[in-house]
């Protein structure tokens, strides 16, 4: 079976990428993306907000980040296709949250390639400021001096040209494939791993040499700023932990990847977090503050974090250059540093690039990002369209800024993969094949999701602009899909249409749905149908062409001149006095075409036949009315009517069973146009034999006319029975038609009930069970709630 399970089968080609990567490759793909900014740039940064405590910081982000990433060896071992974490929100996540968890990640890798492209200008820059004598480095008692000067004039001009050029660099990388792009990587990473090993020996060394200050007073206090400091190095570092996931992003061009994606993952890990934790420990133990530095900032000689912090991205490669001899330190770090955001960069280009390719294939983005390159084998329109965002955004905008909004977004990414992952194993844990598990079943899970969201919400409490900037990116997002990619992605999936007799119609036109499967059945519907709707209000028959299973989708031909019988007849029964079209669908599944069609043709009435109850199952707890009904009222909100039994042309006396109001009101309604003139409705609501009779009438007279008095036509009545289900039958004894609404069950779309079922069982005469709309705020959360919950498959 497919490893896909969402992707279900519309019948189209999927476009797949190459599988060329060993467990080497992806390995150094991981540890480069990881051992980037967080060391080079974002260490001084850090520094300045947890002080010390950022030792602390880099442990927790270590341990918060292994228990991600063993969900994400757990998914990319089963799931192990492009896209990644946003695949895995789409089997795990409902509509919106999977394209949101797609949109961030795909800006949060993009923008993470543009910090590490400026980072690759600004250590270029200052290596020829220090090393070679070519300008004046800053001064590290502030940002004042921005990034000096070069060659006499500004830096800063000549640091974005270097930007520019390395951007183009690694995306022409990139477009060459990824077995070029891994063969780059791993030299740069290897190398920078080598430079980074000699960093913390001589760091180790220089800590334990003669020093004016003990080593122990630079760690002291060891949270200057608190615990909350803590939390916002940790979520402004936290994209130094992300690459592992770049591992996964590149489960479909991995060999072997049910094996080799977890292995990768936590080599990556094991590799940079001990690398992380020691880097802080010799920056912070090893480096001294110049006394020109102290006298003009009055900082204590033991306050390196602060220190660290003036020299913002930097002041890694300062703190080699005080205690490797010779000035090797500079040339070291730069070195390293230069390695280090090439290989990142060639990381996250590669990411970024996955992640929009997938998102294209699925048709939620532009289907022209899933075009790969017939040469290449590599998706080019995806890499170009990243591209862009990689070289505006590192030219333009003030990256440090935005880098704290992609680790908000990075951190409420992980969180919601955290979340699919548990919803994925119950819906699809029998249908995978896993290559790793992850102990404790949803323990873990959970617990770095809500750590991955409280430090999220931390940094962007205190950090105004990376609010503003996540906010605005997820509010852009909700609109792209709700304005554009949910009817695209509706229309790419939605069921074929075969035959389709409509007559004109005005535009906006209300449309009312009569699915039909049996022609003995199906003059019933159209004739309650017919009856119900108005000038504003149409109808369509929709017949179903079920495909087995076997069959493809195309060899349908044989089928449809059935199906045209069926629908013919059904519109027969209108005769002359209403124009009703005609539709065909194919399909494996005829709950998903009705589905289908009410969500294109603005459906705000379905009428649906039901055959009767059939023999339960033993032990069957929750009655459904069968497979196709249920479906379409969990996934459709209008409207909906279920008849057992066809309407009598002269109902003269109809029951209502009121239970909840605002259902009981439009169950009312439907019986009312329904009744034959001079007939009444009776609505009755049971009661129990304690109950006063006359209390529970004058209940139900206000529920259902909230105030204004009952029409002539209607009748409130309250039956005292021993139980519900006898009391109604008492009350619709000789009736021409019971009327039954669905239960108010709050957040569940399950409308119809056991009591439902067992009236409709014991009930002889025609029903007609009604159900109101939910409404789109109610309905959207009745859908997720059915989607975390339930353990069956989206279809």
């Amino acid at each position: 079976m497919s490893q896909v399970p969402a992707r279900a089968s519309t019948g189209a080609p999927v476009t797949e990428l190459s599988r060329s990567l060993r467990l080497f490759d992806v390995t150094m793909v991981g540890v480069g993306a990881m051992i980037g900014a967080g060391i080079f740039a974002l260490t001084g940064i850090a520094a300045g907000k947890a002080g010390p405590g950022l030792i602390l910081a880099f442990c927790l982000n270590g341990i918060l980040t292994l228990c991600t990433a063993m969900v994400y060896a757990e998914v990319g071992s089963a799931v192990p296709a492009a896209g990644g974490g946003y695949l895995w929100a789409r089997l795990g996540l409902p509509g919106p949250a999977a394209f949101l968890v797609g949109w961030m990640d795909w800006l949060a890798h993009a923008v993470a390639g543009s910090l590490y492209a400026v980072i690759f200008g600004a250590y270029l820059v200052w290596g020829m400021q220090t090393i070679v004598g070519w300008g004046i480095p800053p001064t590290g008692a502030g940002h004042e001096a921005g990034m000096g000067t070069l060659f006499g004039v500004d830096a800063w001009p000549i640091a974005k040209g270097l930007t520019l050029l390395v951007c183009l660099g690694f995306l022409y990388i990139n477009y060459r494939g990824s077995s070029e792009t891994g063969k780059a990587g791993n030299i740069i990473t290897v190398a920078k791993i080598i430079v980074i090993g000699i960093f913390i020996l001589a760091g180790a060394l220089a800590m334990t040499g003669e020093s004016d200050v003990a080593v122990g007073d630079k760690f002291t206090p060891f949270l200057p700023e608190g615990f909350g400091g803590v939390l916002i190095a940790m979520g402004l570092t936290f994209i130094a932990f992300e690459g592992y996931e770049i591992i996964v992003q590149a489960g479909e061009e991995v060999i072997d990847p049910r094996r080799t994606i977890p292995k990768a993952v936590f080599l990556s890990l094991l590799i940079v977090i001990p690398i992380y934790v020691l880097v802080a420990i010799v920056c912070l133990g090893a480096m001294s503050i110049p006394d020109a530095v102290i006298a003009d900032t009055g900082w204590g000689v033991t306050e390196t974090w602060r220190y660290l912090a003036g020299l913002g991205e930097t002041g890694v490669a300062v703190a080699a250059n005080e205690f490797l001899p010779w000035g090797t330190g500079a040339i070291l770090l730069v070195i390293g540093a230069v390695l280090s955001t090439m290989s990142a960069l060639n990381a996250t280009t590669f990411s970024s690039t996955r992640v929009s390719f997938a998102m294209g294939r699925d048709h939620v983005l532009p289907a022209r990002l899933a075009h790969i390159n017939p040469k290449t084998r590599t998706p080019s329109a995806a890499l170009a369209a990243s591209g862009v965002i990689i070289i505006t955004v590192a030219l333009v905008l003030p990256v440090e800024k935005v880098a704290a909004a992609t680790c908000a977004m990075f951190l409420l990414v992980f969180a919601q993969v955290n979340i699919a992952s548990i919803v994925i194993r119950r819906k699809y844990g029998d249908k995978l094949r896993y290559g790793y598990l992850v102990p404790g079943g949803p323990v873990i899970p959970v617990i770095a999701a809500v750590g991955q969201v409280g430090i999220a919400i931390w940094l962007l409490a205190s950090q105004p602009l990376t609010l503003w900037l996540t906010v605005c990116w997820v509010v852009v997002g909700l609109v792209v899909y709700y304005t554009w990619s949910r009817r695209q992605e509706s229309a790419h999936r939605a069921t074929p249409v075969v035959f389709e007799q409509a007559p004109p119609r005005p535009e906006g036109a209300r449309e009312m749905l009569v699915p039909v499967a049996n022609p003995a059945t199906a003059g019933a519907l159209v004739d309650l149908a017919v009856r119900l709707a108005d000038d504003d209000r149409h109808i369509t028959v929709l017949n179903v062409v079920r495909v087995p299973e076997q069959l493809p989708s195309k060899a349908t031909g044989q089928f449809v001149d059935g199906a045209k019988a069926v629908v013919q007849k059904a519109i027969d029964v209108a005769g002359d006095t209403n124009e009703i079209a005609g539709l065909i669908r194919v399909g494996r599944s005829p709950a998903r075409c009705v589905v289908d069609t009410v969500n294109e043709r603005n459906v705000d009435m379905l009428v649906m036949g039901w055959t009767g109850p059939k023999r339960r199952p033993l032990g069957m707890r929750h009655f459904t009315f069968g497979t196709d009904i249920d479906s379409v009222i969990r996934q459709a909100d209008c409207d909906t009517l279920v008849l057992k039994g066809s309407v009598p042309q002269q109902c003269r006396r109809i029951v209502v069973p009121i239970a909840q109001p605002k259902q009981g009101r439009f169950a009312v309604a439907v019986a009312r146009a329904l009744l034959a003139d001079g007939g009444s409705v009776e609505a009755v609501r049971i009661a129990s034999k304690n109950d006063d009779c006359d209390e529970v009438r004058e209940a139900l007279r206000d529920d259902l006319s909230a105030g204004e008095g009952l029409p002539g036509d209607v009748q409130a009545e309250a039956i005292p029975a021993a139980g519900i289900v006898s009391g109604i039958l008492e009350a619709a004894s000789g009736a021409d038609l019971l009327v039954l609404g669905a239960s108010d069950t709050g957040l569940s779309r399950r409308a119809f009930t056991q009591l439902h079922y067992r009236v409709a069982e014991r009930w002889p005469g025609p029903l007609l069970l009604v159900r109101m709309r939910s409404g789109a705020a109610k309905f959207a959360a009745q859908r997720t709630i059915e989607f975390m919950m339930s353990k069956e498959p989206e279809e």
